[in-house]
C-alpha cells in the first residue's frame, strides 16, 4: 500500500478546506453532505464543471474536423472560468472553509486539523484550488493523525471511490502547480 502511494506526483499548495466526518456507507456512496452542496460558490464552481464534463465529448468531436474552432471555443471556456473564479471570490465564503496548506496526489492528501481525527475514520472533504477556485468535494479513509506540537494534528487520507473527474481535475492542479513552481524557479 506504501508504495502504491508513493507512486503518484506529490505537491504542496494552498487551498481552502473543510471537512466533516461520515459514514463508510456515504463515503463509498459519494454522497455529499448537505452543508458542503449549500454553499453557493461550491454551487457555482460545480455546474461550470458539470457543464465542461459534460461538453468535452463535443468538443474533442470538433477538435477532430475544425482546429480553429476548438481553439476559439476553448478561450470562451478561460473567460467563463475567469468571470466565476471571480465571482466566487466575491461571495463571502463560508465561516468552516479555511485556509490549510495540504500536500496532494491522485492518491490522498495531509492536512493540518485543530482537532484530532480518528484512525480509520472516514471524510468527505471539500478543496478549493486557488486561484481559479476549481472546487471538489471528496471521499477519503484517514490512514494517519499525528500531532503536531502546539500546531493541532497532521491528517493523512487515502481517497476511496475517487471519480475519474475528480480524478483528472485532480491531476491537471497538481500539473498546474509544478509548471508554476518551474517557472518560477527559471525566474530566480
Amino acid at each position: 500500500m506504501i508504495n502504491e502511494r508513493r507512486s503518484f506526483f506529490r505537491i504542496e499548495d494552498d487551498v481552502l478546506l473543510r471537512f466533516q466526518s461520515i459514514d463508510k456507507s456515504s463515503a463509498l456512496a459519494n454522497k455529499i453532505p448537505t452543508q458542503f452542496s449549500d454553499d453557493p460558490s461550491y454551487s457555482l464552481m460545480h455546474e461550470i464543471q458539470l457543464i465542461d464534463q459534460e461538453n468535452s465529448r463535443h468538443l474533442h468531436t470538433i477538435a477532430e474536423h475544425n482546429r480553429d474552432l476548438e481553439i476559439y471555443l476553448k478561450s470562451i471556456n478561460k473567460k467563463i472560468d475567469a468571470i466565476a473564479a471571480h465571482l466566487a471570490e466575491t461571495i463571502a465564503p463560508v465561516t468552516d472553509q479555511l485556509p490549510n496548506t495540504i500536500t496532494l496526489s491522485e492518491g490522498g492528501m495531509s492536512f493540518r486539523s485543530d482537532i484530532e481525527l480518528p484512525h480509520d475514520e472516514f471524510l468527505a472533504i471539500q478543496v478549493n484550488f486557488l486561484p481559479l477556485h476549481q472546487t471538489v468535494v471528496l471521499f477519503a479513509k484517514i490512514i494517519n493523525s499525528s500531532s503536531i506540537e502546539g500546531k493541532g494534528y497532521n491528517v493523512a487520507v487515502s481517497f476511496v471511490e475517487l471519480s475519474d473527474y475528480d480524478r483528472q481535475i485532480i491531476a491537471k492542479h497538481i500539473m498546474q502547480v509544478q509548471l508554476a513552481k518551474k517557472r518560477e524557479e527559471l525566474n530566480q
